[in-house]
């Protein structure tokens, strides 16, 4: 839930700048000049270059919901349940590291398990 909410805001922050910032780039670019366009490209690259970074979290977030949502109905069994239990352990630890590593590696196991 907490990598959902990060990425929620990220992604906030990443359009907030796009629109206060990105059109800048444009008049840039607009110039002409080879220094502006250059200028202008990178303040517009910024914003594509994040949404590149962001994803692969977006999409944590969303098979974490998933897999969360399967183990509270069904119960969770397999690795990723290992993982799941032990990233529990970490979060009661308040090993916030130990709670991610082992977070992550359940979503990557339950993924796995799902093809």
């Amino acid at each position: 839930m907490r990598e959902k909410v990060t990425a929620l805001i990220t992604i906030l922050v990443l359009v907030f700048y796009s629109a206060t910032i990105g059109w800048r780039g444009v008049a840039l670019i607009a110039d002409g000049r080879p220094a502006s366009i250059l200028l202008g490209l990178g303040v517009v690259l910024i914003p594509v270059v994040a949404l590149v970074a962001i994803a692969p979290l977006v999409l944590l977030a969303r098979d974490g919901s998933r897999m969360m949502a399967q183990a509270n109905e069904s119960g969770a069994r397999g690795t990723w349940a290992t993982e799941l239990e032990q990233a529990e352990a970490c979060r009661v630890a308040r090993d916030r590291k130990g709670e991610q590593a082992h977070y992550r590696a359940a979503v990557r196991a339950w993924r796995a398990a799902q093809h």
